[in-house]
């Protein structure tokens, strides 16, 4: 069982398209071949290429639109590929219909699939300044298991939580780094002006976080008894963002067993109006990065 994309991309014909870009929207039962229905907020990129029944391509096509499944309509993204958040532009189609999930105040729970270097966490955390900045939130939560990679564990750190999970934070502070070059003046600033706070995933039983927006990063090793625990720490007026690579699993779960792939392939989610997820493909680090994802990433 493959991991469900959160995208689809079909062939229909110009006028189709035409409809979209001049009413913003089109009827979801325009192709009857697909249940549009069933899958909410599940993205659709229509094109009017042709193929034979070979899957051969006999006309490449001059219209594509992007669109994003909302009731029993496919409705246009908002969003082009010239935004910017926080001051981030999205490189791809898939980072675009990311920010579209991530910056929807509709859509309570988002989830980011993807191989290393696909943008996952700084696109997540260029969303989450804007919306803090905008007020539709009063805190942001950073969390991570405290996993390490490899087999060769470090063993245990020394000093208070802080101390320990500070180690743990890389790919967050990195992210940071990246996204605001030198507006960065300070972690301390940061944390000060967003009112962030790290808290190590062992440690969030029993929290409840109102009016916040929730960054569950590298979660692709938790069991579903983890991934219940999380999906309950969410109050009202908050935001769960969840990213994962499936392919940085620990060896020792299965990926099919995992919180993450069963929470995103489940029936009852992607029929939700409140949830999206989307598996972003394109590695955007470098090159040499996603070279090592195609040879190495199964």
């Amino acid at each position: 069982m493959e991991l469900y994309p959160g995208i689809k991309v079909l062939q229909t014909s110009k006028e189709n398209i035409d409809t979209i870009y001049r009413e913003g929207e089109l009827s979801a039962d325009f192709d009857l071949r697909y249940k549009f229905k069933e899958n909410q907020n599940e993205y659709v990129v229509l094109n009017d290429k042709i193929f034979n029944e070979a899957g051969e391509e006999l006309y490449g096509g001059s219209a594509s639109v992007i669109t994003r499944v909302q009731g029993d309509k496919l409705k246009k993204l908002a969003l082009t590929k010239d935004v910017q958040v926080s001051g981030l532009r999205p490189r791809n189609k898939e980072q675009t219909m990311a920010l579209d999930s991530l910056l929807d105040p509709t859509i309570n729970v988002v989830t980011l699939t993807g191989s290393a270097g696909t943008g996952k966490t700084v696109i997540t955390l260029a969303a989450a300044l804007h919306l803090v900045d905008q007020g539709s939130y009063e805190k942001v939560i950073l969390t991570r298991p405290m996993t390490q990679c490899g087999k060769q564990e470090l063993g245990i750190l020394p000093g208070e939580v802080e101390d320990k999970f500070g180690p743990y934070l890389k790919n967050y502070m990195c992210n940071f780094e990246h996204l605001l070059g030198k507006r960065l003046r300070s972690m301390d600033d940061l944390i000060d002006h967003y009112n962030m706070e790290f808290v190590p995933f062992q440690l969030i039983r029993g929290a409840s976080w109102p009016n916040t927006i929730i960054i569950a990063d590298e979660i692709q090793t938790l069991p579903v008894s983890d991934m219940l625990t999380l999906g309950t720490r969410v109050g009202d007026n908050s935001k769960l963002i969840i990213l994962g690579d499936l392919n940085q699993r620990d060896e020792r779960i299965a990926k099919e067993k995992t919180g993450l792939f069963i929470w995103v392939n489940s029936e009852i989610v992607r029929r939700d109006k409140v949830t999206a997820s989307i598996n972003l493909i394109k590695n955007e680090r470098s090159y040499v990065s996603q070279l090592f994802s195609e040879v190495l990433g199964g």
